[in-house]
């Protein structure tokens, strides 16, 4: 091990905390003379003597974050110890500690350990107490998905049942959405589209943007699910509803989530493949160019965009659009295929694009489209 293993893991709840004071490391302290020795010994593999070195030096901090850190790491080094039941008694210790910043931890701890070391049925009892006691913390939304995989192992609608109890206990608690969300998943693995469906627009509706942290991916799940049913307009009604709350910034980055361009380029394809929508096809995928400055994907729209024109016959604006594609994006894998497309498009052989079209490019844009 590290001899700097030990001041690293001692440092790293510091993110965890939200006071930065609490975290910082007090020097020439007795406290910091005994967690040193402590990492010594850790270090040179005396695990016994690091165990009572940091139980020293749990006893002389004066900060709480210095108290909690000590005797986490002498819970560390008996279970490499193999000294299990020392190591969850204290691990039970500290759950039922209040003052502890790490309670919920430890009370996820114990319980996976329990789990793990042929106590199962007592280490699954004390995880399901986790969501209940410490539904803020983030171990909680962890208790849940294991508790949930737990079910899922005597199959989908055994999981589906777990959900329906944890909903019922966490109904007044920040962990419900989740819960929602992980039900619609399961009813949409049962095949129950249409309930599936309908609890993902229900998610969207309870907990819209921007509080809500999965609006955006249940409107998309939702959008699969109405086009799986044969209801295209309402798929992309589910599209418009997420983007249509976008944030822009003129600073640095972006507030794009991951299914808006997505999003935006499915909506084009729908128009285009179910709708026979050429018009708000090009609009859509103009609008992925024109509006989302940041993203990868804006040269992709612009080629996409002048196929349809091109497919309408109006060769011209495909090639204006082509032209804006060689100019704006030089490097783009779509330059040499614009310029096979357009005559007197000029390009950069020093810019990095390819030197050939690829043939797959050419199906994704130009080649006429059956029905």
């Amino acid at each position: 091990m590290s001899a700097s293993r030990p001041l690293a893991r001692r440092l790293a709840p510091c993110a965890l905390v939200l006071s930065a004071s609490s975290c910082a490391p007090s020097t020439g302290s007795t406290f910091d003379r005994s967690y040193a020795a402590a990492s010594r010994a850790e270090s040179a593999g005396r695990l016994a003597d690091a165990v009572d070195a940091f139980d020293r030096a749990a006893t002389t901090a004066t900060r709480r974050g210095d108290v909690d850190q000590a005797r986490w790491s002498a819970i560390d080094d008996l279970e490499r110890e193999g000294r299990l039941p020392e190591a969850v008694a204290r691990l039970d210790a500290m759950a039922a500690d209040p003052a502890s910043a790490r309670q919920a931890q430890a009370a996820y701890r114990a319980a996976a350990m329990r789990i793990a070391h042929d106590d199962a049925g007592r280490g699954w009892q004390d995880l399901a107490q986790v969501p209940l006691r410490f539904p803020s913390s983030g171990v909680a939304h962890v208790a849940v998905r294991r508790l949930v995989a737990h079910a899922d192992e005597q199959g989908a609608r055994a999981g589906l049942d777990e959900l329906a109890s944890l909903q019922h206990d966490l109904e007044k608690t920040e962990l419900v959405e989740l819960v929602a969300f992980l039900s619609a998943e399961h009813l949409e693995t049962l095949d129950d589209d249409q309930a599936a469906r309908d609890a993902y627009a229900h998610i969207a509706e309870r907990w819209p943007y921007p509080g809500g942290a999965f609006f955006d991916a249940a409107l998309w799940r939702a959008s699969l699910l109405d086009e799986k049913l044969g209801r295209v307009p309402a798929a992309i009604d589910d599209l418009q509803r997420m983007v249509a709350v976008r944030e822009t910034t003129s600073l640095m980055g972006s507030y794009e989530r991951r299914h808006y361009v997505p999003a935006m380029l499915r909506m084009g394809a729908l128009y285009r493949d179910k709708l026979g929508d050429h018009v708000r096809a090009r609009e859509t995928f103009h609008r992925l160019y024109k509006d989302f400055e940041h993203s990868t994907m804006r040269d992709d729209a612009l080629w996409l965009e002048a196929a349809l024109w091109k497919e309408d016959g109006d060769a011209k604006t495909a090639c204006d659009r082509l032209g804006t594609l060689v100019h704006e994006f030089p490097d783009s894998r779509y330059v040499p295929c614009a310029a096979a497309q357009c005559s007197g498009l000029k390009t950069n052989p020093d810019a990095g694009a390819p030197n050939t079209c690829h043939a797959y490019l050419q199906r994704a844009g130009w080649e006429p489209r059956t029905p």
